[in-house]
C-alpha cells in the first residue's frame, strides 16, 4: 500500500487439494473368505472406489500394496492418470499367507510421502502381537499425517464366540478363544482411538461406503 500509494487487498483461501494415500493390507488374514469372496478384494475394490472419489475431488493419490514386502507401489498424483497408474499396479495383485509386515510398508510410505498427507489404511486387527506393531507405527507418524484405519470385522470368529444351548467342552473352548481374541482386537482399535487415529470398525460388505463417507466428512471439514 505505502509503494503504489492506495489501498491493496489480498484475498487468501484454503487450499482444499490434499494428499490421500491408500495402503492396503494383502497379508495372511486378507485371504479368508466374506462369503464367497476372499476379505483382500473388498479391500482392493474399497481403495479403487476411493481413490476415483479422490481424484474427482482434486485430490493427489497414491496407493501401496504390502505383505511381508511391498507388492505394489504407486506414487501420489493427481487426475486421471492417477487411477489409470492405480488399477494397472494394484488390480493384478493377490494376498499371501504371510504376516503382514508394517514396519517395511511404513518405512517405504516415510521415504516416499514426506509432506503432510491422509492415510487410509485397509486391513484385518486381530493378532494382538501385529496390532501392537501397526498401533507403534501409526502412533509415531501420527505428528506428521492424519490416519484413517479400516478395520475388517471376521463374522466367522464373532460367530465363533456365540455358544449355542447344550455345547460340549470342545465347542466351549473354541468360543472362549474366540472372545478372547475379540475383545484384545476391541482392546487395540481403542488404544488406536486414544492415540487420535480414525477408526472405522466394519463388515467387508459395508467398507467402500464406509470409506469414502469418511474420506469426505474429513475433507468437507478441512481435518487435514
Amino acid at each position: 500500500t505505502a509503494r503504489r500509494g492506495h489501498a491493496i487487498t489480498r484475498e487468501f483461501t484454503i487450499e482444499q487439494s490434499q494428499t490421500v494415500y491408500i495402503m492396503v493390507d494383502a497379508g495372511r488374514s486378507m485371504t479368508q473368505l466374506a462369503g464367497a469372496v476372499p476379505r483382500f478384494e473388498y479391500a482392493l475394490s474399497s481403495a479403487l472406489v476411493l481413490a476415483d472419489v479422490a481424484v474427482t475431488a482434486g485430490d493427489q493419490v497414491g496407493a501401496m500394496v504390502f505383505d511381508d514386502q511391498l507388492r505394489a507401489l504407486v506414487p501420489a498424483r493427481r487426475g486421471i492418470g492417477a487411477l489409470h497408474a492405480l488399477r494397472t499396479a494394484l488390480v493384478p495383485v493377490q494376498p499371501t499367507l504371510v504376516e503382514p509386515d508394517y514396519a517395511t510398508a511404513f518405512r517405504a510410505l516415510a521415504r516416499r510421502q514426506r509432506k503432510r498427507a491422509l492415510l487410509v489404511l485397509l486391513t484385518d486387527v486381530l493378532d494382538a502381537r501385529a496390532a501392537r506393531a501397526l498401533l507403534a507405527h501409526l502412533t509415531r507418524g501420527a505428528s506428521r499425517h492424519l490416519a484413517v484405519v479400516v478395520a475388517l470385522r471376521n463374522e466367522t470368529i464373532a460367530g465363533a464366540a456365540a455358544t449355542p444351548a447344550g455345547a460340549g467342552a470342545a465347542q466351549l473352548y473354541r468360543s472362549a478363544a474366540a472372545e478372547e481374541l475379540l475383545a484384545e482386537r476391541a482392546a487395540v482399535l481403542q488404544r488406536m482411538r486414544d492415540a487420535g487415529i480414525v477408526v472405522l470398525d466394519v463388515e467387508p460388505g459395508a467398507m467402500a461406503a464406509a470409506v469414502v463417507s469418511q474420506y469426505l466428512e474429513l475433507k468437507a471439514r478441512g481435518a487435514l
